[in-house]
């Protein structure tokens, strides 16, 4: 073989490697589920239910177990209880919880705040 038909030998293989594993590069990788008995559950993402002050506003209008959340006032948050006018910030809340109601209720909210304790 003289030299020029080495350069097209060496040319024309690398032509058909690159022919042959060109599928499997182009193919993405697939995954294979674990070889254990149990099968995990893939679950969407749960979406963040937002800052304090916008579960705050959400629930604005709604009766608690502080009276009615009146309004959300700069970093406030007022509730109005049989004619007192009750001021809280809204960097001490604690928990905002969501109880179970009987049918036919609307949803009972408990909104605690850090004690001074």
């Amino acid at each position: 073989m003289t030299a020029s038909t080495h350069e097209r030998f060496t040319i024309l293989l690398v032509a058909a490697l690159l022919i042959a594993l060109a599928p499997a590069f182009g193919q993405k990788k697939k995954s294979t589920p674990p070889a254990s008995g149990t099968q995990t559950e893939t679950r969407a993402p749960q979406k963040s239910p937002g800052t304090m002050r916008e579960i705050l506003l959400s629930l604005q209008g709604q009766q608690t177990n502080l009276g009615i959340l009146s309004k959300i006032a700069g970093d406030y948050v007022v509730f109005e209880s049989e004619g007192d006018t009750l001021m809280y910030p809204i960097s001490t809340v604690q928990v905002v919880k969501f109880l179970k109601a009987d049918e036919g209720e609307p949803r009972k909210v408990e909104i605690r705040f850090l004690s001074k304790d």
